[in-house]
């Protein structure tokens, strides 16, 4: 063998011996480090513990080892349930270190909390979620206790749903509100409640659900727009409206507008004008427009309003503000029958106003409500002595109408008069054309 190449394998062999010496005297000292560990961990007294453990830091430090030596003291202090001592290494670590170590400390927290009396759990918690959060584990740490409470049963599921909320546990909130509302009665409300604090629009749609079917519409509506819930307000917006409550309504959709305001979803307002506008409520419209800064079409629906209002100045004040000079032509073109129907729609309108109301008499035993006989009777006296005059008004308003031009005032007018209960008996509901002869037609086909 060349005597270079030789010196050079020889060079090498020295070196691996020397390494692997090395390593052995670090492993040597790193066992020492251990077994002076374990000595400490035996020490009833806490100075000669800790003589012990400083001996173990030092044999350590020779094997090599650096923070992470301070992770095995905070694990041998952890195995007695030395929190403290335990969390004080840790935190001596490196961080992922650190973060793993003080989970532990947690992790041993709530292991006591649910082994000792009632009494010390909530303090015992309290330290596990001070300890989950220095661990940047808290929404893991809440869920954890969440399933330890809820594995305890029913009676402990609200002390879950606490930590659930805080874990963001969605699918575990919705499986506790779904046991609530399977066992029925009062505890449905609970599931409402429940599915509420999920503070979102799954949530709030759910539990405004359960609140509506159960008739609580105060609360159903709350949920509605929270989550601003759309269908849920509109469908209790319609039910009002069929209960001639338009007010309640039209206050029910411009909160559901707020809703939208307050997320700065100027799109999502501007759909709901439009809807609200198809439906012939021009007012509320022009409000929900105004609150999406629409201000062209919050005109323009105040002049649809205003027409049918029978108010033709006011709507071609607003139609200019718009510069919709088409609109002005054809109310001008239909404006000599417009006047002539205002007179006849002023003159339902007082006529509606002297009716003698009906009042509702609620039964004790059933606590249903029914119309006063007495009171129907004398409405009927009363719509009986005008029934004349109210004909010849629908007839004349059918006249008049015929001779409007322009569709779309066509369409406001009528919309205008399908108001009244005689003009929707009386007369055709598409083109206001007469389909009742006088003869024919009834005191009850007269009210108003």
């Amino acid at each position: 063998m060349n005597t270079t190449i030789f010196k050079k394998l020889l060079t090498v062999i020295c070196c691996v011996i020397m390494i692997s010496l090395q390593v052995n005297a670090q492993n040597k000292d790193v066992d020492k480090g251990n077994e002076a560990l374990k000595k400490a961990m035996e020490q009833s007294d806490a100075a000669k513990r800790q003589e012990f453990i400083n001996k173990a830091i030092e044999s350590w430090t020779k094997g090599g080892l650096k923070r992470e030596m301070y992770a095995l003291i905070g694990d041998a202090f952890l195995e007695k349930k030395d929190y403290v001592n335990a969390a004080s290494n840790y935190s001596r670590c490196d961080k992922e270190l650190k973060k793993e170590g003080l989970k532990k400390v947690a992790e041993g927290y709530v292991e006591d909390a649910f082994a000792a009396d009632a009494k010390q759990e909530p303090k015992l918690l309290k330290k596990a979620m001070d300890f989950y959060a220095k661990s940047e584990a808290t929404k893991e740490g809440a869920r954890a206790i969440g399933d330890k409470y809820y594995e305890r049963g029913f009676d402990s599921y609200m002390k879950a749903l606490d930590f659930y909320l805080i874990g963001d546990a969605a699918v575990k909130i919705e499986q506790i509100a779904k046991e609530y509302f399977d066992k029925g009665g009062e505890n449905q409300a609970k599931a409402a409640e429940i599915y509420l604090k999920m503070k979102n629009a799954d949530g709030y749609r759910k539990g405004g659900d359960i609140y509506y079917n159960r008739g609580d519409y105060g609360k159903a509506i709350e949920a509605y727009v929270l989550g601003a819930y759309e269908p849920g307000i509109q469908k209790y917006a319609e039910l009002l409206y069929t209960e001639h409550r338009d007010s309640e309504a039209d206050d029910l959709i411009m909160r559901l507008g707020d809703a939208y305001a307050e997320k700065k979803n100027e799109d999502a307002i501007e759909k709901l004008a439009a809807q609200t506008m198809s439906k012939g409520s021009y007012m509320l419209a022009s409000k929900l427009y105004d609150k999406a800064g629409n201000v062209t079409l919050g005109d323009k629906c105040r002049a649809y309003d205003a027409i049918v209002r029978l108010s033709m100045d006011e709507a071609k004040s607003l139609f200019g503000n718009i510069g919709d000079k088409a609109a002005i032509d054809a109310i001008v073109k239909d404006e000599k029958y417009l006047w002539l129907i205002k007179d006849q729609g002023d003159v339902m309108d007082e006529l509606m106003r002297n009716a003698p109301p009906v009042n509702l008499i609620t039964d004790s035993a059933s606590g249903k409500s029914y119309p006063s006989a007495e009171d129907q009777k004398t409405q009927e006296e009363y719509y009986k002595s005008i029934r004349e005059q109210i004909i010849k008004n629908c007839y004349d308003v059918s006249a008049n109408y015929a001779k409007l031009v322009g569709p779309e005032i066509k369409k406001l007018v009528r919309q205008r008069f399908l108001r009244y209960g005689a003009v929707r008996n009386i007369l055709d509901k598409e083109t206001l054309a007469i389909k009742k002869q006088k003869q024919d037609i009834k005191v009850k086909d007269v009210i108003l």
